[in-house]
């Protein structure tokens, strides 16, 4: 204080506050002896010294200030603490005047016939992102003009970022990334991703693929027609291979099988090579969550039978549902409550539970056994299937 003397501080500075808050009174907790004593000068009524609280009217505080020095209050608290009285009112204001006009231009966008949007916005505005950008003076035009350019073809990050951002690295983190996963979450009306891996899943669900090297899926025996794909296969008979997403989109490829298996653990492919060889059937495996490239590859194959199955827990019957809703020529493969029960129980069963439409009686079974069934658990009946050639359930 350049004027007064330390007693006065307390007071103003929760004056300042209480002025700010449109507020006409406001208390000072545990006073000193010395802002006691000012209180009761500005108030002309005693105060005891056991008061743990004492309350004070702005308008008794602005009465004295200006028979003592002069002038207002608000000109003391400006000249003694650099509070400027309205200031933060004013900053609000402006902050929610940028936020609705944030608001209003996403609106624009042939994107606001869907409640997804809406619910997007909704979700931005209260958890304060909004509020961010129209402090940082930014708003959503850039990621809204992504989003209008969805689902892409699985184009690499980098890649749609540069041709629509003009910056490789733009969704590559940070509060633009969070905000394009947070949208696509609310568009297909899942959770937000809570690690990379299903972050991973959510970018590709809309044809954004974060690496298309990276992007891989295990294949065994798959007979593919066109290009160097092809020659690598014919040459891989009975060897596990990968293929990436760049590989997949240099040269259209097709798949030439009737039949395709698809797994989600790479010990099935191993032990499979090990048993069949050259003879096992076209087998591929996602290990675990699918890949674009998987998808991809699976693409190429509109003729084939797919017969899908993963681990009996909740993320394999996710997998399988959403490899079913996919793929019309997609089937469920040793998936059914039969199948289920006759797996030796693994791991605890963790997550939200997923229906499986292809067996109602399957989710049921599981939550109420709480138990995981792992792949490997049903391995011989697996080798057995890819042998012969059957793929029913053990039900059937």
């Amino acid at each position: 204080m350049s004027e007064l003397g330390p007693e006065w501080h307390r007071i103003l500075k929760a004056a300042a506050a209480a002025m700010e808050r449109e507020r006409a009174t406001f208390s000072i907790t545990d006073p000193g002896t010395a802002e006691r004593h000012l209180i009761s000068g500005i108030t002309g009524k005693h105060r005891l010294a056991a008061a743990k609280t004492i309350r004070l009217s702005l308008a008794d505080l602005d009465s004295y200030v200006q028979l003592a020095f002069a002038k207002d209050l608000a000109t003391l608290i400006f000249s003694e603490l650099g509070i400027e009285i309205g200031a933060a009112r004013r900053r609000r204001a402006e902050r929610a005047a940028a936020i609705d006009r944030i608001t209003a231009d996403a609106t624009g966008s042939r994107l606001a016939e869907f409640e997804w949007f809406h619910a997007w916005l909704t979700a931005l505005r209260a958890n304060g992102v909004l509020a961010e950008l129209a402090d940082s003076g930014t708003g959503l035009g850039a990621l809204i003009a992504v989003l209008e350019a969805l689902p892409a073809a699985d184009e690499p990050l980098p890649v749609i970022s540069e041709r629509l951002l003009g910056d490789t690295k733009a969704l590559a983190s940070g509060r633009a990334r969070t905000m394009l996963l947070r949208a696509l979450a609310a568009w297909r009306e899942v959770e937000y991703p809570v690690d990379s891996e299903s972050g991973r899943e959510l970018l590709e669900w809309a044809g954004i693929v974060s690496d298309d090297i990276a992007s891989q899926v295990l294949v065994l025996n798959l007979p593919i027609e066109g290009g160097p794909v092809g020659d690598w296969m014919r040459a891989a008979r009975g060897i596990p291979f990968r293929l990436t997403l760049q590989q997949l989109r240099r040269e259209p490829v097709t798949v030439a099988a009737p039949v395709i298996h698809v797994v989600e653990n790479p010990s099935i492919v191993r032990a499979a090579t090990d048993a069949l060889d050259a003879d096992c059937p076209p087998l591929v495996c996602s290990e675990g969550v699918p890949s674009a490239a998987l998808y991809r590859l699976l693409g190429a194959a509109p003729d084939a039978r797919i017969r899908w199955r993963a681990d009996f827990d909740w993320t394999g019957l996710r997998i399988v549902r959403r490899g079913l809703e996919r793929f019309p020529n997609a089937e469920p493969w040793r998936m059914s409550a039969t199948d289920y029960r006759i797996g030796a129980p693994g791991i605890a069963l963790r997550g939200n539970r997923i229906e499986s439409p292809w067996d109602p009686a399957l989710s049921p079974a599981m939550e109420a056994r709480r138990t995981a069934v792992m792949e490997e658990s049903l391995l011989p009946v697996l080798l057995n299937d890819l042998r012969t050639g059957q793929s029913g359930s053990a039900s059937q």
